[in-house]
């Protein structure tokens, strides 16, 4: 029985067509653009993913892929122009849900956001 409460959650009515919305408290934990970026990457709907297949798929050039997301400031941000590929092959919306934090968008915004993306 102990077993069983164990196990991993899956969330079963998560979207398979579009990128998933990832849960606030996640979002908040992320300090910078890096956080967020490297929270999208760790959240990868398929886990055995490579680096090297996010960059084929998203149309990145492979060893910048490295730099992204490794831990360090002094590397080289994901552009701007990547962030919507890099979630849609990720397959989650923290980038996005990282700048409408920044941006503090009001509730009703936030909410009417979400309901788009669902």
């Amino acid at each position: 029985m102990k077993a069983l409460m164990e196990q991993m959650q899956f969330a079963l009515l998560g979207r398979l067509d579009a990128p998933s919305v990832v849960p606030p408290h996640l979002i908040n934990q992320c300090k910078t653009y890096r956080d967020a970026v490297r929270l999208c990457w760790n959240l990868r709907r398929v886990r055995n993913m490579t680096q090297r297949r996010l960059a084929e798929e998203a149309g990145l050039y492979a060893p910048h892929v490295t730099c992204y997301l490794h831990d360090s400031d002094r590397q080289r941000d994901l552009p701007g122009s990547a962030v919507r590929a890099f979630e849609w092959v990720c397959g989650n919306t923290a980038i996005s849900q990282w700048h409408t934090v920044g941006a503090k968008l009001t509730v009703v915004e936030e909410m009417t956001l979400l309901r788009a993306a669902a």
